[in-house]
C-alpha cells in the first residue's frame, strides 16, 4: 500500500485507531500515537471530521484503561498467565509498574499517560492499589481526552503548517510528541532523585553500638543485680518469731 494515498481509505482510520489504542495499554509498543496523530493530519485536510477523530481516540483510551484497571483490581491476571503471550504482557506490565512505583496518585492517572509507557504503569498501579472506581473513571476520561487533544492537535498543526504528505506530517508530530515526553520523563526522574537525596541528607545517622557501650551496659546490669541481692540479704526475716531471753 502506498502510504501517500492513505487518505483514500480514511474511513478505516477510526476503527483501526480505536482497536489499537485499546490494545496499547497492554502492549505499549503498539503504534497508537502514530494513528491518533495521523487522524489529526487527515482532519486537517478534511478527509475525516476532527470531532470524530477526538472521540475515537478518547473512547479507545477510556476502554483500554477500564480493561486494565479491572484486570488488576479484580485479580484476574491469572488468566493472562495461561498463555505465553499473556505471560509476556503480564511481565511487561509489572516491569512498567516497578519503574513508575506502586503508589499511584490521582494526578498521576492524568499525567503519566504523556510519558513513554506511563499509561500502562499508572493504570495498572491504580488497579493494584484498588483506587475507588468513580474517581478513577472520571480521571481516566479526563486524561484520555487531554491525551487525544494533544496528539490529534500535533497531527493537525503539523499538516496545516508544513504541507507534507499525511504520513510525513504524522511522523513529524510523533517525533515532537516523543521528544516532549522524554523531556518530561527526564524532569520527573531528576525531581525524584533530588527528593531521595534530600531525604537521606536530613535523616539522622544511626550510631552503631560499640564494644565499650556493650561493656558499660553489661556492667550496669551486673551492678543492679548485685545491689538487689545485697538488699535481699539485709532484709529481716519476718517469718521467724522474736526470741526473748
Amino acid at each position: 500500500m502506498d502510504l501517500s494515498t492513505l487518505a483514500e481509505w480514511s474511513v478505516m482510520i477510526h476503527p483501526v485507531t480505536l482497536l489499537v489504542v485499546i490494545a496499547d495499554v497492554f502492549a505499549p509498543v503498539m503504534p497508537s500515537e502514530f494513528l491518533v496523530i495521523a487522524s489529526g493530519s487527515l482532519a486537517s485536510d478534511g478527509s475525516v471530521l476532527l470531532p470524530i477523530a477526538l472521540l475515537t481516540a478518547t473512547t479507545g483510551s477510556l476502554l483500554g484503561d477500564l480493561a486494565l484497571y479491572l484486570l488488576f483490581r479484580k485479580k484476574l491476571t491469572h488468566w493472562l498467565d495461561r498463555f505465553r503471550w499473556g505471560r509476556a504482557v503480564h511481565r511487561g506490565i509489572r516491569s512498567a509498574v516497578e519503574k513508575a512505583g506502586k503508589s499511584p496518585t490521582y494526578a498521576g492517572l492524568v499525567a503519566l499517560r504523556f510519558l513513554p509507557g506511563g499509561r500502562t504503569a499508572g493504570i495498572a498501579a491504580a488497579g493494584i492499589a484498588e483506587l475507588p472506581f468513580r474517581p478513577f473513571l472520571g480521571l481516566a476520561a479526563v486524561g484520555g481526552l487531554l491525551w487525544s487533544c494533544w496528539l490529534v492537535g500535533l497531527g493537525y498543526v503539523s499538516d496545516a503548517t508544513t504541507g507534507f504528505p499525511m504520513w510525513a506530517s504524522a511522523l513529524l508530530g510523533m517525533a515532537v510528541g516523543t521528544l516532549v515526553g522524554l523531556i518530561i520523563a527526564a524532569f520527573v526522574a531528576l525531581k525524584q532523585r533530588r527528593e531521595v537525596r534530600k531525604t537521606y541528607e536530613h535523616a539522622e545517622p544511626v550510631q552503631p553500638s560499640t564494644a565499650a557501650d556493650t561493656a558499660a551496659t553489661s556492667t550496669i546490669r551486673e551492678s543492679g543485680a548485685s545491689n538487689i541481692a545485697r538488699s535481699d540479704t539485709e532484709l529481716p526475716d519476718v517469718d521467724q518469731p522474736e526470741q526473748r531471753p
